[in-house]
């Protein structure tokens, strides 16, 4: 489904790692396990519209079913102009990519999923999250990327105030 054009007010965007860590009662030595999963997760806030406005975003979200369909959103601020290529295996954190003009901190959409860029050290770029699928050169979209997502909750809220505005906000996470 296609995300309704109404813009974005606030969008609070986490990515969250699998990690397991415990600490010694005696020494506080601390022993870290990294797991292999890492997730987009983000809550989303509508500006605040009218009836006729809202009606678009009531329709998108009662067809979401839940979390049983999917839909491609962005953040609207992270738009960088440029493509390039990368190769890596699924799982990799680091890749092998040729960008132009790409710095850590920028995102990328690659095969339907968003990632940042972490580190870059000559051709070696680090991801996050872990590369969704193989790529061999494939290209990759710095130009409002998007991902993948679907609703964290079955349960869909608006407020609507006296003065008839309506009011959204929605928690979202990573379709895998």
């Amino acid at each position: 489904m296609d995300f309704p054009d109404i813009g974005i007010q606030n969008i609070n965007m986490s990515l969250r790692s699998a990690v397991s860590a415990s600490s010694s009662p005696f020494t506080y030595n601390q022993q870290v396990y990294v797991h292999q999963g890492v997730v987009w997760m983000a809550e989303v806030t509508l500006p605040p519209l009218t009836r006729n406005e809202a009606k678009a975003v009531e329709g998108f979200l009662a067809g979401l079913r839940g979390g049983s369909a999917t839909f491609k959103l962005g953040n609207p601020l992270h738009n960088t102009i440029g493509a390039g290529n990368i190769t890596g295996s699924i799982g990799d954190t680091t890749v092998t990519a040729s960008i132009s003009g790409a710095v850590v901190g920028d995102y990328f959409e690659f095969s339907d999923h968003l990632y940042i860029i972490t580190s870059i050290n000559g051709s070696s770029y680090g991801i996050m999250p872990p590369l969704r699928n193989t790529a061999s050169s494939s290209t990759v979209d710095f130009t409002y990327p998007k991902g993948t997502w679907r609703l964290s909750t079955n349960e869909i809220n608006f407020n609507i105030a006296v003065d008839g505005i309506h009011s959204f906000t929605f928690p979202i996470i990573e379709a895998l």
